[in-house]
């Protein structure tokens, strides 16, 4: 975890201790604690044959596709997808009390047709779910409705996008207002995709076609105000060991979130140097306070950390701000609590899901933009 941290703040010019190169966000030490570290039921890692379970090699060094994607829903439940486990569930967080431990209890577990899935999103109504499928013939993107009671996911889904030969979805989000959700497909050359799920006949309402290969449009996260939407690109893992010389990009676009389109022009882009920064996956915004930078959580799967961004609007600009989260295994997954307290990441290392309690400093922050 040291080597990792240290590499990071060298990497992001951020301070071993106080406040950040920016002067706004605090320092890795002071960013957030874990507070719960989940091993998945039943993990392929423990499979008799989990040597027919292909291995990727991400920044040299080999994992294989376990627990892909998290989303908070309804207070503290968390919907969880694992891509070669095959599965999808839902579990209530129960924070640390006075005498106990925090934990994760295994409400709902749905697996018929929950083939290779990469990422899971939640509409902020709590209405509907998004499965993201990245090795699947058959399926795409799956959108399921939730039971307003059991927040089960309804068996019965719809097909978005289907599967294909070749074609792999990898990030999904709804915008703030749950009327649009975005998603990335990451083939040759890959894209990015907005469809208006408030209305029924789903129709496309913006399409923005990779043109950065060898990089891949990882993920998309609007900001909680829905003007804005931030953009991962990075390499895909691959076979072997040898990976192109290339480092990865965070960009800011613009959101219009009454059509649903996000402008293809970025108002800010990060460029990392050298071949840094080239594992990136799954974003997301931070709360932030009006008239603040906006805050990004990108995760880095070749550090095993999660890097912290600022993007300040009015001088469109996106700069390093720390690390958030290090010392974790081959991290895939993030998403954010609804009431900006606890973060939740997902690690194919290790197969597991981890919570972070976010610092003091760091939630009163996104606290003062609703008082």
């Amino acid at each position: 975890m040291t080597r990792v941290i240290e590499r990071l703040r060298e990497l992001f010019g951020a301070p071993t201790a106080g406040r950040s190169a920016h002067g706004g966000a605090p320092s890795v030490s002071r960013m957030s604690e874990i507070v719960l570290s989940h091993a998945m039921e039943r993990s392929i890692l423990h499979a008799a044959n989990v040597a027919d379970f292909v291995p990727y090699a991400v920044s040299g060094r080999m994992r294989r596709a376990t627990c892909s994607g998290v989303a908070w829903c309804r207070d503290y439940h968390l919907a969880v997808v694992n891509l070669y486990g095959g599965h999808l569930r839902v579990y209530r967080f129960h924070p640390s009390g006075v005498v106990s431990p925090a934990r994760l209890e295994l409400l709902h577990e749905l697996s018929d047709g929950i083939e290779f899935p990469e990422d899971v999103a939640v509409s902020p109504d709590g209405n509907l779910l998004a499965v993201s499928h990245s090795l699947s013939k058959e399926f795409g993107v799956s959108l399921f409705r939730m039971d307003a009671t059991s927040l089960a996911p309804i068996p019965a889904r719809e097909k978005i996008r289907p599967g294909a030969e070749g074609v792999a979805f990898h990030g999904v989000s709804f915008s703030p207002d749950s009327r649009h959700l975005v998603f990335t497909e990451i083939s040759t050359p890959g894209y990015i995709e907005v469809v208006r799920v408030a209305s029924a006949t789903r129709e496309r309402t913006c399409f923005i076609e990779n043109r950065l290969a060898p990089l891949k449009p990882k993920s998309v996260a609007f900001s909680h105000d829905g003007r804005f939407a931030a953009v991962t690109m990075a390499l895909n893992a691959f076979l072997g060991s040898q990976a192109p010389a290339t480092s990865g990009i965070v960009s800011v676009h613009r959101f219009d979130a009454a059509n649903g389109v996000i402008d293809a022009q970025a108002v800010a882009e990060f460029k990392a140097p050298a071949i840094d920064l080239a594992s990136m996956d799954i974003c997301k915004f931070l709360p932030t306070a009006p008239g603040e930078p906006y805050r990004i959580l990108v995760v880095d799967q070749g550090a095993d950390a999660i890097p912290l961004f600022e993007f300040d609007a009015e001088d469109r600009t996106i700069a390093p701000a720390g690390v958030f989260a290090g010392g974790l295994s081959f991290p895939h997954g993030i998403d954010v609590s609804t009431d900006g307290r606890f973060v939740a990441m997902t690690n194919y290392g290790d197969d597991s899901v981890c919570i972070a309690r976010l610092a003091p400093s760091i939630i009163s922050a996104g606290e003062r933009a609703t008082a």
